[in-house]
């Protein structure tokens, strides 16, 4: 039996809490494992099955595990709470020690829509590349994005591999460009079923979308990323700021 000080100022649930945070933030309890159930947690503890309850509900509230019916509760991917943490997705899981990789599902030149176009302020007849990719973090699929690329910036992109390359890098190491300032805008919304299916998800789970524009030292518009992450695992504070 794990003891817990019956005698101590802090209540018992916060006491497991602390126990199973010092797990995860140690590495003993990775992104995507299940957490003990209510039944286990009790008989460990030997505490009641609402102070175990307690323990779980206020772990994902406080966003650091997911529940899934019928499943159980599970260790959330590090929550991202800067906006370096979807600039760059890349340099971003290899900084929270998670493998980043990606799958790309398009990657092409494409006329962009109006919208698309006063965005990435192109004029009409201009192209642009699209490219969407679900992003993994340790293999697991966490992030679907969808990129509108100016051609005329960097017009051999299309000769790039993005399943294993990170477009900032491609960006600054090949064409000299280099992503300084990012607006982005986060809308809340259900996942439609082709998102749900690329994130493993159910349709109408929750998503945040991330609609984001990154620019130069000089504002010239470098692209347009819509990025959809599994809003149970996620939150964001963002606004404009300085990345170079």
């Amino acid at each position: 039996m794990a003891r817990v000080y019956r005698q101590s100022f802090d209540p018992l649930y916060y006491q497991i809490e602390r126990e199973i945070l010092g797990e995860i933030n140690g590495g003993t309890l990775k992104s995507g494992e299940r957490l003990p159930s209510e039944h286990d947690i009790a008989e460990k503890y030997q505490v009641s099955r609402i102070t175990a309850r307690r323990v779980l509900v206020d772990l994902v509230k406080q966003g650091v595990a997911y529940s899934e019916q019928g499943r159980g509760t599970f260790v959330a991917m590090p929550r991202i709470r800067e906006i370096s943490g979807f600039l760059s997705y890349s340099q971003d899981m290899l900084a929270r020690g998670l493998k980043p990789s990606s799958r790309v599902l398009i990657f092409d030149t494409v006329d962009p829509d109006a919208a698309i176009r006063e965005r990435l302020q192109i004029k009409d007849g201009e192209k642009a590349f699209c490219l969407k990719r679900v992003r993994l973090a340790n293999d697991k699929p966490v992030v679907l994005e969808t990129a509108h690329i100016p051609v005329n910036l960097c017009p051999d992109l299309a000769n790039e591999d993005f399943s294993v390359s990170s477009l900032y890098i491609v960006l600054r190491e090949k064409f000299g460009i280099f992503p300084t300032w990012a607006d982005a805008e986060i809308v809340a919304a259900q996942a439609t079923a082709e998102e749900a299916f690329h994130l493993g998800m159910k349709p109408d789970m929750p998503v945040l979308y991330a609609d984001r524009l990154t620019y130069t030292r000089t504002f010239t518009v470098i692209e347009t990323v819509r990025s959809v992450y599994c809003g149970d695992r996620f939150s964001f504070y963002t606004g404009r700021q300085y990345i170079g």
